[in-house]
């Protein structure tokens, strides 16, 4: 089966959609005949990612996952061949849908179910440095991987309970918690930095923005590697707290108006950002992102829809860490009788 390409310019607000639910989920909707040039895209961001010493930067859970998931580097799997190697593994089984991830109900639903989606489209010649939301390659590049781990798996867990069962607020903060865990988390190995996030390993813009940051942070005299990283940078995060959340009220503000709905525009106005907070862009607050030490509070005040970019990755100490902060919120919701 084909499917229409054309699909609206992301223009920051949730794209309206009109999807005939009949055929969706469905066999017909599920293995899609992709054009030769879907899979030279596929094949090309592949490549841009797969490298030495980008992956090298990525936590060592992503790699053992891609080698178990068996990928074809020049073509699109099929729904098939991602279900034989995941749902033996970790129980979760995929699907495809037309749903855009901003429309958050319907994926929490299938997550549920234990079903991850992976979206219908992906992103063309023009956005292969960084696309405006979740397509296709960022779903099975950056996700499934993963999937194929149990780890990941009881992560995935979490959410939805807590979500299924939240007030309107708490979904919110649910799907920033997952935006800045799953989607763009960072994780301590080895006394290092690394990428855990999917959403940064697939867009390589945010990934080698990311990877600069590491070393400016050690160019700069911020982080010490010889010492404890993780100490260090919590050290950072509680000096500068107050001008991090004035940072964040003000990425709030820009984009609440509008002014984020493209990354050039979304890394020039929050340069302007510090400017007129007086803020100087220098230290621990010098780089094109700011890293932080995962912190619920902190998460809950950050718009999750900033498709411009990312103003800040957050670091867990460990995979267990992740746990037990995701825990501290979620759990009480998921078992909270109304």
């Amino acid at each position: 089966m084909t499917r229409n390409q054309n699909l609206p310019v992301y223009t920051g607000d949730i794209a309206e959609q009109h999807i005939d639910p009949a055929r969706e989920y469905t066999a017909e909707s599920q293995e899609i005949a992709f054009s030769g040039e879907q899979h030279a895209i596929w094949a090309d961001l592949f490549a841009g990612i797969h490298q030495p010493y980008l992956l090298e930067h990525i936590c060592r859970e992503f790699i053992h996952g891609l080698e178990l998931l068996q990928l074809d580097s020049q073509r699109i799997p099929t729904v098939a061949h991602l279900n034989q190697r995941i749902q033996p593994r970790s129980g979760w089984r995929i699907e495809r849908t037309a749903v855009r991830y901003t429309l958050a109900d319907d994926w929490y639903a299938k997550f549920a179910q234990r079903v991850f989606l992976i979206t219908d489209y992906l992103r063309t010649r023009d956005q292969m440095e960084f696309t405006p939301e979740p397509d296709m390659f960022h779903d099975i590049f950056g996700h499934l991987p993963y999937l194929t781990l149990d780890f990941y798996a009881r992560i995935e867990d979490k959410f939805a309970p807590a979500y299924m069962n939240a007030s309107a607020e708490e979904k919110e903060v649910i799907k920033r918690l997952a935006w800045y865990s799953t989607e763009f988390g960072l994780v301590m190995e080895d006394n290092r930095f690394k990428v855990f996030g999917a959403g940064t390993i697939s867009g390589r813009s945010e990934l080698t923005n990311t990877i600069m940051e590491f070393y400016r942070l050690g160019r700069d005299n911020v982080i010490d590697y010889k010492a404890n990283v993780f100490e260090q940078l919590q050290e950072h995060f509680s000096i500068r707290k107050a001008d991090i959340h004035r940072i964040i009220d003000g990425v709030n503000e820009l984009h609440r108006g509008g002014q984020m709905s493209s990354q050039n525009q979304g890394w020039n106005v929050v340069h302007a950002l510090y400017d007129k907070l007086g803020i100087r862009r220098e230290g621990y607050l010098g780089g094109e992102v700011i890293l932080a030490p995962f912190d619920v509070d902190t998460i809950a005040g950050i718009p999750k829809t900033v498709y411009a970019f990312n103003p800040m990755f957050f670091v867990c100490e460990s995979f267990e860490q992740m746990d037990a902060l995701l825990d501290s919120y979620l759990k009480p919701i998921a078992l909270r009788v109304d």
